[in-house]
């Protein structure tokens, strides 16, 4: 029997040191005051079982629609400050589930360089996620790198590399941004994250020593999730964070049914079995080199680990 004991102690504690080795680490970087898809990215990364949220960080959404019209999403573009927007979101999310020790820094409010373009010696946004990106690479190593998945413009991304390079070897960048055509290996920067701000994008494209993944606009518009069906799961629960989650849909007019976006490529992070990465090279107006790409996902296995994670994020609210 005592034998019995010791070889179950044994086993208990094997299951206790591998379920916690498994936990990802990762920082996360997003434009949340946007649209909706980066509120539910974020909070299934507040599952403790999964994931070491190392960080949270707000990042701008500048775009020239701002200048053109009255409104965006529910905001009235005069005087808009989309960082702020952001890291408001981000703060309220923290507070609502009670994660409040995550550090939560403010990215930049603009972009790296100018309109046309980034050149040596163009201007270099600082911003405490700048700063925050830095200390934190320092610690790491190219062998054991730190994760950086950016939801938004990577910005704050090129602005750390940029100010401090010898980092970018240490780093290992997850980005939602672009299109890709992958039967001509064709690369499209026509899209929402990749314009916002160019020149980062080009920055991080041509870091030789950065270690990229990028799951494109058309890949990751295949994970949505339905208004109704939606709404009814985030009723079961009482508390602010489901109530955010749902007014939110309302808030960005998302219609119907919306694409999570940003929660595709945490999925596709947290659970390698739902994506198929390849590799391939960079745009060919940039350093050409290999990097890596998520070409498909599992929408449903991913909606379905989504809603698992929540109903446990909300018993350990409990």
């Amino acid at each position: 029997m005592k034998q019995i004991k010791i070889v179950l102690a044994i086993v208990a504690c094997f299951i206790y040191t591998s379920s916690f080795a498994q936990k990802t680490e990762f920082i996360i970087d997003a434009d949340t005051g946007n649209e909706m898809d980066d509120l539910y990215a974020i909070v299934r990364a507040f599952d403790d079982n999964e994931v070491i949220l190392q960080g949270l960080i707000s990042a701008h959404f500048n775009n020239p629609q701002l200048v053109t019209d009255s409104m965006w999403n529910s905001y009235s573009t005069e005087n808009i400050n989309t960082l702020q927007l952001s890291q408001m979101e981000n703060e309220r999310l923290l507070r609502e589930c009670n994660m409040q020790r995550i550090p939560h820094p403010p990215g930049c409010e603009k972009m790296v360089g100018y309109s046309w373009g980034y050149y040596e010696g163009a201007q270099i946004p600082q911003s405490e996620g700048v700063d925050f990106i830095i200390e934190m690479a320092k610690k790491y190593s190219p062998e054991k790198k730190l994760n950086v998945v950016c939801l938004g413009a990577v910005t704050n991304v090129a602005a750390a590399i940029l100010t401090a390079p010898s980092i970018a070897k240490n780093i290992r960048l997850y980005a939602l941004t672009m299109k890709y055509d992958l039967e001509k290996k064709v690369w499209n920067k026509n899209s929402f994250n990749a314009r916002n701000d160019l020149n980062a994008l080009d920055i991080v494209l041509n870091q030789t020593e950065l270690e990229l993944f990028i799951i494109p606009g058309q890949v990751s518009q295949k994970l949505t999730f339905d208004r109704a069906d939606t709404q009814k799961r985030l009723a079961r629960y009482k508390n602010e964070v489901s109530k955010n989650l749902s007014d939110r849909w309302d808030k960005v007019n998302a219609g119907n049914s919306w694409i999570m976006w940003d929660l595709a490529l945490i999925e596709a992070i947290l659970h390698p079995e739902f994506a198929t990465l390849e590799k391939g090279l960079t745009p060919p107006e940039n350093i050409q080199r290999e990097i890596n790409i998520y070409s498909k996902i599992d929408a449903n296995a991913m909606r379905k680990d989504f809603w698992k994670a929540y109903k446990k994020l909300m018993k350990r609210m409990n």
